[in-house]
């Protein structure tokens, strides 16, 4: 497993998702706090969706143990608190705390009613849901374990820079520092199903591989997107 998750960062760190034009646009304040709130109005669409190919997948496990480490990471997801009597609070599903992660940014929910899932949300979320249905397994797995894994770093990185920047002050901050924290144990869960495949080698070791470039693939494409569209959209409003 160690092996593997070395790999795995290896990776991540050879693609640079942090180093993108989204997150440089950011470091360097060529993101307005209103071309920030933009593309985070997006990202909602993403966060809300990324369960749905989580539980297709669950779907495709023979085997109660195979489906085990999803079950636990989609009660998570929808407000599964275990240190609480073991209930959901349905305030703590993940769409539920980005709602007011936007909020703490000054989009009220009213506003996000009337926002549309654009164009590059619908790629990357129609991309998930095709790994999880139609790839081999290990290759699906793969892809939402360097999800998992790459998020973690990115909430760290968006948590500590809209506090920095005063957008957000850190008793208000959600979403992001609760993501920082459990996103890597995601990962690991993600990674702990196909860690077997990695260490038959061959084909099997082949599709995990391929899983893992394809998620870092689209969650970097994702961000690009994102921040291109919304500078397209502010240049054109600007003229």
């Amino acid at each position: 497993m160690e092996e593997l998750l070395g790999w795995v960062a290896a990776q991540a760190k050879a693609r640079g998702i942090l180093n993108n034009r989204y997150f440089a646009a950011l470091e360097d304040a060529a993101m307005s706090r209103e071309m920030f709130q933009a593309t985070q109005q997006q990202f909602f669409f993403a966060v809300r969706y990324f369960s749905r190919p989580m539980a297709a997948l669950m779907a495709r496990m023979p085997s109660s143990a195979l489906r085990r480490s999803l079950i636990c990471n989609l009660a998570e997801e929808h407000g599964y608190v275990e240190e609480a009597a073991a209930v959901f609070e349905p305030t703590l599903a993940h769409d539920m705390t980005f709602l007011r992660f936007l909020e703490t940014l000054g989009v009220t929910r009213e506003a996000m009613g009337h926002v549309r899932e654009a164009e590059a949300v619908k790629a990357f979320n129609a991309a998930l849901m095709g790994v999880c249905m139609m790839e081999r397994t290990e290759v699906a797995f793969a892809c939402l374990g360097v999800i998992e894994y790459a998020f973690a770093g990115i909430s760290a990185r968006l948590g500590g820079t809209v506090v920095q920047r005063g957008w957000v002050s850190a008793e208000e901050l959600v979403h992001y520092n609760v993501h920082e924290e459990i996103d890597g144990r995601h990962a690991a869960e993600f990674f702990e199903c196909v860690v077997k495949a990695w260490q038959a080698g061959g084909d099997d070791r082949a599709d995990v591989e391929a899983g893992v470039r394809l998620g870092l693939h689209v969650f970097d494409r994702l961000y690009v997107d994102l921040w291109d569209a919304t500078a397209q959209h502010h240049e054109h409003t600007a003229t």
